[in-house]
């Protein structure tokens, strides 16, 4: 095996990634928060990401304080700069939030570390929550872990196919299928891109696709869709019981990702390999690429040029959605992430974190969130199943049944499985993936290596032999929480 990774020791990307693995790949000595105690005893303050539905809510708050008589201090913050601040706060003690956004990656971590409290108790003495309305696919993907619901979410995630109406129309393309199908495969998907190799649009070339290839995590989010859907696993063995943290990312159905995800990188622009999360979305929505797949909040926001501006995009009309595609002869696995709200264990005001938790993932708030006109209606990230049914808000979100279709087929357990030291193993493959898409190195390689990696940095952390309790972290096992919950 070599030594270098990419021109860095194999010693010093180790030691890096482990001091990643115990504090979630942040520090932030400089942002120092303000104790809980100089609060006012009617007030809940809440450190939320500037995703999408961070606009929304923030335009709802007012009806929250004035319903509840509890006043909302909201601070908003980059992903990393949230991440950062509150695994600093919760090491030092020091966390002053009452609700906090959670990305579903850090789940694990926060509720065995006791960071943050779970939410059982609430919601079983919660007449009126209506937990059965939530998706079950996306609650075990996002909110549970050990048998517990550390949060609730505010803002879900699936993957699916965005594609230009008029593009398809001119060169003579079938439209893609609006739900998964078995001819509907990565194959047919990338022979589809390739009618669109080397034509023009409106007199400028046109890019059949684009990706996203920074890392480590905007790369890594969109690889593993791929991956997931041909049956690729991290783990020998989870989230099913018993847990084994051997690293399986060797084997024909990871080199076939890789390949495939190459080809993807090949019929984008060339400046893809430096694109993150938003970068691949707003390129979309200036007209010049045919099809690509994302996180299915993009299904709203390609309508804008530029990210939240809510200047109308050259495609805001001329788009339409699809399923994502699957793998000949695996079951679809659709990936699902996002944003929930927990409340910190450091909180004195946990009634009142609740309460806002449970207005801001409600039926009724989260359907407001949605018609708020402004930036064109920029929400629609629902996790509760009766939105989805919604006659208002479908003449609004036309795509809804390809969202709630994808959802129906997501599990974000194992498409990115959410377990303590998530972080330092993305950076470790986001990597790899970057370097494969502009080098010449054999997949096999690059995973093996990839894959010792891997192993040093769970052994490092104690998960390689596991000697904590397994948990059989199964939906059935979800779908058995949430029926239980939900009779009090």
């Amino acid at each position: 095996m070599k030594s270098k990774v990419g021109g860095v020791s194999r010693r010093a990307l180790l030691k890096g990634v482990s001091a990643t693995a115990i504090l979630s790949g942040v520090s932030a000595p400089f942002l120092v928060p303000r104790m809980a105690g100089a609060q006012d005893a009617k007030s809940v303050r809440v450190l939320s990401v500037e995703d999408p539905f961070f606009f929304s809510m923030k335009a709802m708050i007012p009806e929250f304080e004035q319903e509840t008589g509890i006043k909302v201090e909201l601070e908003s913050l980059s992903y990393d700069a949230l991440q950062a601040r509150l695994v600093s706060a919760f090491v030092a003690k020091t966390s002053d939030a009452d609700v906090i956004a959670v990305d579903q990656m850090w789940l694990g971590q926060y509720l065995d570390n006791g960071w943050i409290i779970p939410l059982n108790d609430h919601i079983a003495a919660d007449k009126e929550i209506d937990l059965a309305d939530f998706l079950p696919e996306v609650l075990y993907s996002s909110n549970m872990w050990r048998g517990q619901i550390g949060t609730l979410p505010v803002a879900a995630y699936a993957q699916g196919v965005m594609y230009r109406t008029d593009i398809f129309e001119e060169l003579g393309i079938a439209a893609p299928p609006s739900e998964v199908t078995d001819d509907w495969t990565w194959d047919k998907y990338i022979q589809t891109l390739k009618m669109m190799e080397g034509k023009s649009f409106n007199g400028a070339p046109l890019f059949p696709t684009v990706v996203c290839g920074s890392q480590p995590s905007p790369i890594v989010h969109m690889f593993t869709q791929i991956s997931a859907s041909h049956g690729a696993s991290w783990f020998k063995q989870f989230p099913a019981a018993p847990w084994d943290f051997e690293p399986q990312l060797t084997g024909p159905a990871w080199a076939k990702s890789v390949d495939l995800y190459r080809e993807l990188y090949r019929l984008s622009p060339p400046e893809a390999i430096n694109y993150v999360w938003f970068d691949a979305g707003t390129r979309f929505a200036k007209g010049d690429i045919g099809m690509f797949y994302w996180w299915t909040p993009y299904f709203y926001l390609v309508k804008n040029s530029g990210y939240m501006t809510g200047t109308k995009s050259d495609v805001m009309e001329k788009y339409a959605t699809a399923a994502l595609p699957k793998a000949d002869g695996v079951p679809q696995n659709v990936s699902i992430g996002g944003w929930s709200l927990g409340i910190p264990s450091s909180s004195d005001r946990a009634d009142n974190g609740y309460a806002f938790i449970r207005w801001a993932t409600s039926k009724a708030t989260q359907k407001k969130m949605a018609l708020w006109p402004d930036l064109n209606f920029q929400f629609s990230d629902f996790a509760r199943a009766s939105l989805y049914d919604d006659a208002e808000l479908a003449a609004v979100y036309p795509y809804l049944g390809t969202q709630m279709n994808m959802m129906k087929a997501g599990n974000g357990k194992v498409t990115r499985p959410p377990v303590p030291g998530y972080t330092a193993l993305e950076s470790v493959l986001g990597l790899t993936l970057n370097q494969l898409l502009t080098g010449d190195e054999a997949p096999a390689a690059a995973l093996e290596r990839t894959n010792a990696l891997f192993a040093s940095i769970l052994k490092g952390n104690f998960m390689i032999p596991y000697q904590k309790e397994s948990y059989a972290d199964t939906l059935d096992e979800a779908k058995a929480l949430i029926g239980k919950l939900s009779q009090g």
